[in-house]
């Protein structure tokens, strides 16, 4: 009876601990952060955006899966989390904002706050946002569902963000979203995980 309870008392044990190092590790690795300014054309590389405003700083995303630790694959490995918490018009005129995910092979959830009016349905700012400023209480989560049979792929996803004018559908920033397993080449091949981002 005592081994049992023993038994019983380290699985919990060892539930518990996996748990917390998950949560740690989600906490560094898993949600991975960006800002949004509009207009900025394609991101290529790590550029500050200048214009009316704050500048702004932006980057291509590329998460590297091969990097997560083994509680996050073992809980929650087809999940992966973007968040924003900042889009600013950096351009001369107002402008109503229209965002869209480009490449729409993969499932993602939407969840988008905002001290302004917003479409869910079209994702959209209904209101102007005027020169320099940013969207006020904006909080942007996609959530990628990866199926199980992609996970491994030396190229995930490859696809991005677009912010468009709602009023004439031009593009005012694409921002590209790549996951993938190690550092692949523009080919999608693999090389080595250095440099990765993770």
């Amino acid at each position: 009876m005592n081994v049992k309870i023993l038994v019983a008392a380290i699985i919990i044990f060892l539930v518990t601990l996996s748990a917390a190092v998950y949560g740690m590790d989600f906490g560094k690795a898993e949600s991975v952060s960006f800002t949004v300014a509009v207009p900025a054309g394609t991101i290529t590389a790590p550029t500050l955006v200048k214009g009316t405003g704050p500048q702004v700083s932006m980057a291509p995303l590329t998460i590297n899966l091969a990097g997560r630790g083994f509680p996050k694959m073992l809980f929650n490995g087809g999940i992966e989390r973007i968040k924003s918490s900042t889009i600013t018009n950096v351009g001369k005129k107002p402008v109503r904002i229209r965002m869209e995910m480009i490449n729409g092979t993969i499932p993602v959830q939407w969840n988008v706050k905002a001290g302004v009016p917003y479409d869910p349905e079209s994702h959209t700012f209904t209101e102007p946002l005027m020169p320099g400023k940013s969207i006020p209480n904006f909080g942007g989560s996609w959530y990628f569902s990866f199926p199980p049979e992609k996970l491994h792929d030396p190229v995930v996803y490859d696809g991005g963000l677009k912010f468009s004018d709602a009023d004439t559908g031009e593009t005012l920033t694409f921002l590209p979203i790549r996951f993938v397993n190690g550092n692949p080449s523009a080919e999608g091949k693999p090389e080595s995980e250095e440099g990765a981002c993770h």
